[in-house]
């Protein structure tokens, strides 16, 4: 840090409903290097990279990323709506809109997290620019390619929202890069740092063996949490599960998702989407028809088309029957409800934290 002495460093942080490790800790050690390099209190900026969810709360900051940064960074939370403007063009043709502070700092680094993602394949590196601090447009643009089906847990290899996504990170100019690979139990099974696509590539081989498990045939149900709070903050969080999932469940079978949701449904556009329209009409939709948050209802279409979801959560029965999911309110109802279909010899997984669990079928 010495050496490249930035005149005003960004640092782009996960949010609320990402937990980090250690977070408060890492960011105090990158405060200790910008003192040292002669960086002071109010001279760099922290972006938190909210993507299209709703900004944090002062005390989820202060408990996140500690009082040390609390005190002397300043904090913005990214707004998809608000001060974002073009980066550049993608070699697709489409144009990526970025927050203005990405372009307004002479030195970028990166944080977060390294964990499989149904979407991008594995979460860290480059979702800190896409979706972290894109527009809304952008974001939906490139979550829209879901109906592409190329994605998935672990999927990188064709995965066009993982490359997209790459390339926005590449166009933003990610200057350094801090992703740590969390352990089940919340611990940091590794820490990985320096050119943004090297170490996330280095992380990301670590994540495979942390978080992979394999399974030994399709089961008749799983029953599956988040792993608490904020992993099942609403049901738009929580809804990722299914497609952690569906592979280990066979065709007609049950998944039974179990999170508070206490925030509720979460973005509206998931909700109307799954209210408005059938399972046929959303799979149906062409990509360009997939609006912003309405890529997890075409994700959760995509299970409901194969197998049965029950919902355990505060979200009230009415609503969570709107939402085309099945309400039980509580465990033992759940399991009776499953020796009634599938008989009382089922086989059924148990995944605790399926919130970022990479399922593989064992091999014969």
């Amino acid at each position: 840090m010495k050496k490249i002495k930035p005149h005003r460093p960004l640092i782009i942080a996960s949010d609320h409903t990402r937990v980090v490790p250690h977070y408060s800790l890492i960011l105090d050690r990158l405060l200790d290097e910008f003192q040292k390099a002669g960086i002071g209190p109010n001279q760099a900026d922290l972006l938190i990279a909210t993507g299209n969810h709703r900004a944090p709360s002062c005390e989820e900051r202060e408990a996140m990323y500690g009082p040390k940064a609390f005190d002397r960074l300043n904090l913005y939370a990214h707004n998809c709506d608000q001060n974002c403007i073009a980066l550049s063009r993608l070699t697709n043709g489409r144009e990526v809109e970025v927050n203005q502070r990405l372009l307004e700092s002479d030195f970028i680094i990166a944080t977060g997290k390294i964990t499989p993602h149904y979407l991008a394949g594995y979460s860290g590196g480059r979702k800190a620019v896409m979706p972290g601090c894109a527009s809304r447009s952008s974001i939906a643009a490139n979550h829209a390619m879901v109906a592409r089906r190329k994605n998935g847990p672990g999927i990188i290899r064709d995965n066009p929202i993982h490359l997209e996504m790459a390339e926005a990170a590449s166009l933003a100019r990610i200057d350094f890069l801090i992703n740590v690979v969390p352990t089940p139990e919340g611990n940091i099974a590794g820490l990985f740092a320096g050119h943004w696509q090297r170490a996330w590539e280095s992380g990301v081989e670590l994540c495979r063996q942390v978080w992979s498990a394999e399974y030994g045939g399709l089961a008749d149900c799983i029953i599956a949490s988040a792993g608490g709070y904020p992993l099942d903050i609403n049901l738009y969080q929580m809804q990722r599960l299914l497609n952690n999932l569906e592979c280990a469940v066979k065709p007609g079978g049950t998944i039974v998702l179990v999170g508070e949701c206490r925030e509720g449904v979460g973005q509206d556009g998931f909700g109307h989407w799954m209210e408005r329209y059938s399972i046929k009409e959303i799979l149906s939709t062409p990509e360009e028809n997939i609006t912003a948050e309405a890529h997890r209802a075409f994700a959760t279409a995509l299970v409901m088309d194969k197998c049965e979801v029950l919902l355990i959560s505060s979200i009230e029965k009415s609503k969570t029957q709107e939402l085309k999911f099945k309400f039980v309110p509580d465990c033992q109802s759940a399991l009776d409800y499953l020796k009634l279909k599938h008989g009382a010899d089922f086989k059924c997984y148990l995944v605790p934290q399926a919130n970022s669990i990479m399922l593989e079928r064992r091999q014969p």
